[in-house]
Parts: structure tokens; C-alpha cells; sequence
């Protein structure tokens, strides 16, 4: 587990194999600052650690768990699955924004995942998805399947939902699975917080 702010950047930007350069310049900071977020100088806000795993082409999460806390890939895949039922309700209403910002997306992630094969084979799929049309992006966005679930975990659809439209849907998740796990006996599970 990475201990601190610095060392997830790191992890991650070395992940995707990119110099601190580059990677500065897709998180929009000078680098100068991501070295010292790096090193451990600076301990970065909330924000600016947001901002840069955003142009790294990640999210951050901050979560509060018990300890008893079970079942986290299982919660993982149904909050995905909630998350992109809001945007296929983006996408019904207005298929041209959602449809432009997913293509763009695919675009950027494709230089910044250049050396990560497994990232790039699912940006690939989901650019054949866009280009079936709407009924094939509802179908992978909201099945059951393995492969449906594999592709939500990379899905460009990054930036279709306003901030509010995710803290609503996340707070009524929480709800709804804070229910589900008390009424089969489990403890409630977490607080979370997302971007």
C-alpha cells in the first residue's frame, strides 16, 4: 500500500512510463512542483493530488472503512455499474456531447497508457463500442457480463458527469448499499468520498 501522497503520484506516473516532464505538462503544473509532490517536499491538497492523478488519467477516492469492511470488489463493480447508469441517462439525453467526450478521451489515454497493452486492448474495444452506436454502449455500460464489468473499470466516459450529478448518485450508493449490507446481516460498510 502506498504510504503517501508523493509515492502514489510516482507509482503512477512511473506506471504509465512517462518522465516528469511530460507528465506535468498533462497534469497543467509546473515540474518543478510534481517533483517536489513527488519527493515529499510538498504535500499536495486534496485538489491539487486530484488534479494531477486526473491528468495522470486516474481518480481519487478518499475512503473511510471499518475494518470489517468485506466484499470491496463486489461493492467496486455494483457502484460502477450505478455510476454508469447516470451517464447512459447522459447519453440518452444528449448523445452527440457524450459520444465527443468519450472519442476525446480515448485519445488522450491512448498517449498516456502507450506502454500499458491491457489499458490500451480496452480503450480499443471501446472505440469499436462507440462506433456500433448508442444501443452497444447501453448494453456494455450496464451488463452483467465479464467483459462488460472489465470495460467499465477503463470506460472514457470521464468528464460526462457534473461533480454534483456524482456526489448525488455516490451519496444515494452509499445509501442503497449501507441498506442492502444491514439487511443481510452485514455490518455497514464505509463512508466514502469521492472527486
Amino acid at each position: 500500500m502506498v504510504q503517501n501522497a508523493g509515492a502514489l503520484v510516482r507509482a503512477r506516473r512511473t506506471g504509465l512510463g512517462i518522465s516528469q516532464r511530460a507528465a506535468a505538462r498533462l497534469c497543467g503544473i509546473p515540474q518543478p512542483m510534481l517533483s517536489r509532490i513527488e519527493s515529499g517536499q510538498t504535500d499536495p491538497g486534496v485538489r491539487t493530488l486530484a488534479r494531477v492523478l486526473a491528468g495522470l488519467g486516474a481518480e481519487l477516492h478518499l475512503e473511510l472503512r471499518s475494518s470489517e469492511t468485506g466484499g470491496g470488489e463486489r461493492r467496486e463493480k455494483q457502484r460502477s455499474l450505478w455510476l454508469s447508469r447516470l451517464v447512459v441517462g447522459e447519453l440518452t439525453r444528449d448523445p452527440d456531447r457524450v459520444l465527443a467526450i468519450a472519442r476525446d478521451n480515448i485519445t488522450r489515454w491512448r498517449e498516456i497508457h502507450a506502454g500499458r497493452p491491457s489499458i490500451l486492448a480496452a480503450l480499443e474495444r471501446w472505440s469499436a463500442i462507440l462506433d456500433e452506436g448508442v444501443e452497444s454502449i447501453v448494453a456494455t455500460l450496464t451488463g452483467h457480463s465479464e467483459e462488460a464489468e472489465d470495460l467499465r473499470q477503463n470506460a472514457p466516459f470521464a468528464g460526462v458527469l457534473t461533480q454534483e450529478q456524482r456526489e448525488q448518485a455516490l451519496a444515494s450508493f452509499r445509501s442503497y448499499w449501507e441498506q442492502r449490507q444491514t439487511s443481510a446481516g452485514a455490518p455497514a460498510a464505509e463512508t466514502r468520498v469521492g472527486r
